[in-house]
């Protein structure tokens, strides 16, 4: 009947407002809960800050126009005492406050052994405190871009590029016998897991050939690796203490490889509940 089809009707539209308000409450729920890790995180570090940046702290980091290194570096230049100097690609040379960005492409072997010299004078001056080195550049590429060098842009990016650029100051502060320790700071990534890093991909390095199932998660490894063989010899000879992060599954715009640009906007409310903050 006509009562029937209008009380089934009537139904519906309760439902369906009632699963709306639901929905929009949850997104509320996740929303809160992500604005307080933040909160939370930056919160943190400016805690840490006032206790190790000493009387000036000078940090250099890597890929600073978006994700982690951007954000890492929005919050460190919010303490007073810290001067920033920014290697970041297709970016030219400019200075604001504290803040300094200095163009920086790691598939530019010229272009990392201009910025190293630049990292170490940077780092060397000033009053003593806190000297840091954040290699945090990183890029997933297709598998068959390859540079002028035959390597890859993922391993060259993710790898060889904080390779040399550590090792160029390295050598610096080993001649000049530098006094104030710098800490060095890799990040890795937790898909390191899914390596299968051997001698065939060490070969592909040298250039005998090209063949990976996982790049992004073979340079990774080879990160964490490097650290932890250099560690010792850097701590004692350049007096850098170097240590490799994970900083977990992170809302940054990696995404974008796995999912078409014009649907990466709607998995925001999905990613807020699977990843954690930038801060």
């Amino acid at each position: 009947s006509c009562r029937g089809c209008f009380a089934a009707m009537r139904l519906r539209v309760l439902l369906l407002g009632a699963a709306s308000g639901a929905a929009g409450l949850c997104v509320l729920v996740v929303t809160g809960k992500h604005l307080l890790r933040r909160a939370r995180a930056r919160r943190r570090l400016q805690e840490l800050l006032e206790e190790w940046v000493g009387a000036e702290g000078r940090v250099v980091i890597t890929g600073a126009t978006s994700g982690i290194g951007q954000e890492l570096a929005q919050q460190l230049v919010r303490h007073p005492s810290v001067s920033l100097l920014l290697g970041c690609q297709d970016e030219e040379r400019s200075e604001e406050g504290r803040s300094k960005i200095v163009p920086l492409e790691l598939l530019d072997f010229d272009s990392v052994q201009k910025f190293a010299e630049e990292a170490h004078t940077f780092l060397a001056e000033g009053s003593e405190g806190l000297r840091m080195l954040v290699n945090n550049a990183a890029v997933k590429e297709p598998e068959s871009s390859q540079t002028k060098f035959g390597v890859s842009r993922t391993w060259q990016t993710n790898f060889l590029g904080p390779f040399l650029l550590t090792e160029l100051i390295a050598r610096r502060r080993e001649n000049e016998r530098s006094s104030i320790p710098l800490c060095v700071v890799n990040v890795a990534s937790g898909r390191e897991n899914e390596s299968k890093l051997d001698d065939v991909l060490l070969d592909t390095l040298a250039g005998r050939g090209f063949s990976s199932s996982n790049e992004y998660a073979d340079s990774k490894r080879a990160l964490l690796l490097w650290t932890s063989v250099r560690a010792q010899s850097l701590a004692f000879k350049g007096n850098m203490f170097a240590h490799a992060v994970t900083p977990g599954k992170v809302d940054t715009r990696f995404g974008l490889y796995d999912f078409p640009s014009w649907l990466w906007p709607l998995t925001k409310p999905i990613r807020m509940l699977m990843f954690r903050a930038r801060a």
